[in-house]
């Protein structure tokens, strides 16, 4: 947190916009995601809309840079969003998200939990499953997220703002903090 200072970051411009995003994004980098995302921009005139997506051939948006599976599956949540209000979701407590969620394809746990903490705000999101999250965290305590020991004393410790700790390890690795201070011992002397 001293290095970093403090947390700022723009919420996507519909929930819509951050399913897609990261949908778009699954398994890859940042950097790729963003070309990929700025293509299918183009392709819609500037703005992927449930509608442009919906009205568009899957071939089109694979041209983008997507496997087929993903197009399918940005295609279907288009096609949800159009039938129903993603934003209703803001008013769901977090299991009814992902239970709502899981049954689109191509959404599963992950997708849902970054929906949940950079969309709907929740503070006590824990992504155990995100690589980048585990590169960091095993960077800073030397010890890997996914031990359910290390969940009970490290991650327990954050509680109920788990979002908030994520967030700061996220921060390390995209700003390169974790390049910069290999042994992060480094960081407390």
């Amino acid at each position: 947190m001293k290095y970093i200072g403090d947390l700022e970051y723009s919420r996507p411009e519909s929930a819509f916009h951050s399913l897609a995003h990261s949908i778009i994004e699954q398994m890859l980098s940042m950097k790729a995601g963003r070309a990929i995302e700025s293509r299918l921009r183009e392709l819609c005139d500037g703005d992927y809309t449930p509608e442009c997506i919906a009205g568009i051939p899957a071939e089109n948006i694979k041209s983008c840079g997507m496997s087929f599976r993903k197009v399918q599956s940005l295609k279907t949540l288009a096609e949800y969003a159009l039938a129903n209000d993603l934003e209703s979701l803001a008013e769901l407590p977090d299991e009814d998200v992902y239970k709502t969620l899981v049954q689109l394809p191509g959404i599963g746990k992950w997708t849902c939990d970054m929906f949940l903490l950079f969309y709907l705000g929740r503070p006590d999101i824990l992504p155990v499953e995100d690589g980048a999250l585990r590169q960091a965290f095993e960077w800073l305590y030397g010890a890997p997220i996914v031990s359910k020991e290390v969940q009970a004393v490290v991650c327990s410790l954050w509680r109920p703002y788990s979002s908030t700790a994520v967030r700061y390890l996220y921060r390390a690795l995209n700003t390169g903090l974790v390049k910069e201070f290999a042994q992060p011992e480094m960081l407390w002397s």
